[in-house]
């Protein structure tokens, strides 16, 4: 039975990725035997958690000051849902790093007549968020955008148009392999899914595709089913990694712990090159499935995890408001993905169905990981605590990154512009196919104020930069 088994998956999957059964097999049996191992003993113990709408207060707090922005939900120019995601939370990072084509004291005058007045004054920021270096920044970039239409620093209609051809050859391909049993069709769906995550899906996440929110809101699921969870990345991409880049906060220090630690305050531990190389290549090979299912799930329930006692993205410190508010979208993609596995079954029974499936996840997975990790994971892009108190908000994102490649068109478009992943922090709201045309201004702003731009000398330098940090 078990070389029945094994003769399925080697004749069903190409040669190259035989190194991943063992990992394939651990992961997907860990996953379902979960339930009863992990999710039943805590259920008794009464510590599972299930998200309570009733628990999160109506306050968005914005530089020490709490508001109610419930009835701007309607009339908020990026949308309800991007208010909704960060309801009962601190979003003075979010306020400050997306509203850049308006002066700062306009729109804190604008908002003001949402203020709670009889609440009491919520924590001050800890960090500066407005100060010359971001100020001058944002001139920069309404300098650039100058005389251009309102809609001018979203996708251009060029690059939509090439969206929407990659997102019509994917699901192509996919009938193509599931269907008519193409094996060929994997690495290239595996490598659209990719463009579409890191032009399409990352864009629409940030409202930065198009200016219409529920436009965004739809595209945000445009690598499906090959993509993030959106309503999971909405929490530990645009709430977390992107207010503290680097920071505990960061949910993305954490995904692999025990494996491997990404915090320069955890152990490391002394490995062999090989050991280290090949644990490298089997986490990073799972990145979407661990963010398309794996974030989803702990998400809704909340168990705590094992293998490092802690509860999925507990290190944010407004996580159970932000459960509240996206629980039956984490869940409603989750079930989309398993009725898409269904489908799957249904061409390609199980065994074959989890190879194929697996194969184009290597791919993507890998691509992901490369653009949106390797920037930040270098061991320049850490700074002492001491030392990150004195910068501020703005110039903590650009320490806390390293670009490659910057002038170049070709890794601009394919990385989805997360070649330039320190203005891209800054500037979260304009596209990504802006930002190599905004760069030379970067640079400028960057040389005027002193604050450390770095930009890897090669491709080489740096993925061996990742590869050491990862300890």
């Amino acid at each position: 039975m078990i070389l029945d088994s094994l003769g399925i998956m080697l004749s069903n999957t190409y040669c190259v990725f035989w190194i991943y059964f063992p990992y394939w097999i651990v992961m997907v049996s860990a996953l379902a035997v979960s339930p009863l191992t992990i999710l039943l003993p805590q259920f008794l113990k009464g510590q599972l958690s299930w998200p309570n709408i009733d628990d999160v207060k109506d306050e968005w707090i914005i530089n020490g000051k709490r508001y109610n922005l419930k009835p701007f939900y309607d009339s908020h120019p990026g949308g309800s849902f991007a208010l909704r995601a960060a309801r009962g939370s601190d979003c003075t990072g979010l306020v400050e790093s997306y509203h850049i084509f308006i002066e700062r004291d306009v729109f804190m005058k604008m908002i003001a007549r949402f203020e709670i007045k009889d609440a009491p004054p919520a924590e001050p920021p800890k960090v500066v968020y407005s100060d010359p270096f971001y100020e001058d920044l944002k001139k920069s970039v309404r300098e650039h955008f100058k005389g251009q239409p309102r809609s001018a620093h979203k996708m251009t209609w060029l690059h939509i148009g090439l969206c929407v051809l990659a997102w019509v050859s994917m699901w192509v391909l996919i009938y193509l392999h599931l269907v008519k049993d193409q094996m060929w069709a994997i690495p290239f769906i595996g490598l659209l899914s990719w463009y579409l995550t890191g032009n399409v899906m990352h864009d629409s996440t940030h409202n930065a595709f198009v200016t219409t929110p529920w436009v965004n809101r739809l595209c945000s699921h445009a690598a499906f089913p090959y993509g993030v969870n959106v309503a999971g990345w909405q929490i530990q991409h645009v709430l977390s990694h992107h207010i503290y880049t680097n920071e505990e906060e960061d949910v993305d220090l954490y995904h692999y712990e025990p494996v491997m630690f990404l915090d320069r305050s955890s152990g490391s531990w002394s490995l062999s090159p090989a050991f280290h190389a090949l644990r490298l290549v089997y986490m990073l090979s799972s990145s979407i499935p661990h963010l398309a299912l794996v974030v989803p799930y702990g998400l809704a329930l909340h168990q705590i995890d094992p293998a490092h006692g802690h509860r999925m993205y507990d290190r944010v410190k407004a996580i159970n408001s932000h459960r509240a508010e996206l629980r039956w979208c984490l869940i409603g993609e989750a079930l989309c993905l398993f009725g898409f596995y269904g489908i799957v079954y249904s061409y390609q029974g199980l065994l074959k169905g989890i190879c194929s499936q697996m194969s184009i996840y290597v791919i993507s997975s890998y691509l992901f990981g490369f653009f949106t990790q390797v920037s930040h994971l270098q061991e320049e892009c850490f700074v002492e605590p001491k030392k990150r108190e004195e910068l501020s908000f703005a110039m903590r994102q650009v320490k806390s990154s390293m670009d490659f490649a910057a002038d170049s068109l070709f890794w601009g478009h394919f990385s989805g512009g997360l070649n330039t992943q320190a203005l891209h922090h800054c500037l979260p709201g304009i596209s990504a196919m802006h930002l190599r045309a905004l760069y030379p201004r970067f640079r400028e702003v960057c040389r005027k104020h002193n604050v450390e731009l770095k930009e890897a000398p090669s491709l080489g330098e740096f993925v061996t930069g990742f590869v050491t940090f990862c300890n």
